[in-house]
């Protein structure tokens, strides 16, 4: 979570006066008494009013969150959290949790559902885990799928699992 704060924080550093307004604004909707700390009541309560994935209401979440081990997330753990729902991070579709590095996704649902189908490495890695209506040779990890969309359509997503395999 270390590093995703980081990034969180130099987006928020070379953002636009209008960005960091938005924040800020999220982060005092969030800090109701002004102490600049969020308890877990207020985050989980915040949370479910705004309808974020169930996954992402957990103590578990929050105490990834709270990097300082504080009990209460100050400005950037908020700003954090800021960043991963605005960047629309994954929770892994098998074990539930908040994915913070690579992951896999299926390219099928990527390409025509709403909301992607996405899988942590370890899960994706035991093949028993994996219980999704498309087969393993329908994902494709996370830096794949980005280059494959700067280049053009989705290539045949059998030749990346191959080549991820070897």
């Amino acid at each position: 979570m270390e590093a995703l704060s980081k990034v969180a924080l130099a987006y928020y550093e070379s953002g636009t006066d209008e960005e960091r307004r938005l924040f800020n604004q999220f982060f005092q909707s969030m800090d109701q008494d002004g102490n600049r700390r969020v308890s877990y009541r207020v985050f989980s309560h915040f949370m479910s009013l705004k309808a974020h994935d169930e996954n992402m209401r957990t103590r578990d979440f929050f105490n990834q969150l709270d990097i300082d081990r504080s009990g209460g997330l100050d400005f950037k753990e908020v700003l954090t959290l800021y960043y991963i729902l605005k960047s629309g991070r994954p929770i892994c579709g098998q074990c539930k949790i908040f994915i913070t590095n690579e992951y896999f996704t299926c390219v099928s649902c990527f390409e025509h559902q709403t909301a992607a189908y996405s899988i942590c490495l370890e899960c994706f890695c035991d093949k028993g885990r994996h219980d999704h209506n498309h087969g393993r040779s329908h994902f494709v990890d996370n830096f794949s799928l980005l280059e494959s969309l700067r280049k053009k359509p989705l290539p045949n997503h059998q030749v990346f699992i191959i080549i991820i395999l070897l």
